[in-house]
């Protein structure tokens, strides 16, 4: 009776989170094609900052009152969300109802990139038509990615991993990740403290959203992530995986945004190339490993 209780349970967080992703890939495809299908035009070309600078303007469509750069940087990362990201949750979410477990952490992953995605347009864009799409899509993120985590633990392949998956490359790998982008985004604001100036890329806005999100999540997440990794902790042999599906996807976008950024004239700190670069070959190295053992696994 308890085995049958604890499969329906299952099978309905199942149902919710396929649910879930469902909604995600619509919301994603509305809130990544409106902006390039939208052609009004804002009569302002640009703002004075709170600090005193003068803010060139996007001026075209719901991107209309961000800053020329964060709009580029948007647009950028809607279209690889919507080449990449969204047809890789699709075939996921399909494979997954074959009972793919490397489906299912794909999926997983997805959501993640999801959710930072669309926390930072809520949180930062400048507000829009768009807006409860953004809130809607870091919601449902937020809920499908612990419905996700909370299968992946149920799985037996957790286990194996566990056991079988040698951690050390990827916990080295995730404390430098960490220690790069604190350092590369400290460097940016702890020069402005005390000094009445505004660090680069916060134009007109209020906060540096990206930067409260890897300094505050990301960061920290690479720290914990590589300890439960060392400590041989269950949690880590899911987190591991998720968090490099993720960042896959996350310095690809981040990548697209630099050369769309520097194709547009816009000035991109070397030393940004370097890092998120560096990431991205790292990362893809690793997710093959982490994916081809997850096959030996389930063989």
């Amino acid at each position: 009776m308890c085995v049958k209780d604890n499969m329906d349970k299952k099978e309905s967080l199942i149902k919710n989170r396929n649910t879930i992703i469902v909604f995600v890939i619509i919301i994603t495809g509305i809130c990544c094609i409106v902006p390039m299908i939208t052609k009004s035009k804002l009569e302002i070309a640009s703002i004075i900052s709170a600090f005193g600078e003068e803010i060139q303007l996007y001026g075209i469509g719901v991107y209309a009152r961000n800053s020329y750069s964060m709009a580029i940087q948007a647009i950028a990362q809607d279209i690889v969300t919507l080449v990449l990201a969204v047809p890789v949750t699709v075939v996921a979410y399909f494979f997954s109802k074959r009972k793919k477990v490397i489906a299912d952490f794909i999926l997983t992953g997805m959501l993640a990139y999801f959710l930072y995605t669309y926390m930072s347009y809520a949180f930062l864009m400048f507000y829009n038509d768009l807006f409860l799409l953004y809130v809607a899509n870091m919601t449902l993120s937020f809920y499908g990615l612990i419905i996700s985590i909370q299968l992946l633990n149920q799985n037996e392949i957790v286990g194996k991993l566990q056991n079988g998956m040698k951690t050390k490359g990827l916990q080295v790998f995730l404390n430098l990740t960490g220690i790069f982008i604190a350092f590369m985004w400290l460097g940016r604001i702890v020069p402005t403290i005390g000094k009445n100036t505004a660090p680069v890329g916060l134009e007109h806005y209020s906060s540096l959203g990206i930067q409260v999100l890897d300094l505050g999540v990301i960061v920290p997440a690479c720290f914990v992530i590589s300890n439960l990794l060392k400590n041989k902790n269950r949690l880590g042999y899911i987190l591991g995986p998720v968090i490099i599906i993720k960042a896959v996807a996350l310095v690809i976008a981040v990548l697209a945004m630099a050369f769309c950024m520097m194709a547009n004239g816009v000035y991109v700190a070397p030393v940004e190339y370097i890092v998120f670069g560096f990431i991205c070959i790292i990362a893809i190295f690793y997710l093959i490993t982490v994916l081809k053992k997850m096959g030996e696994c389930t063989k």
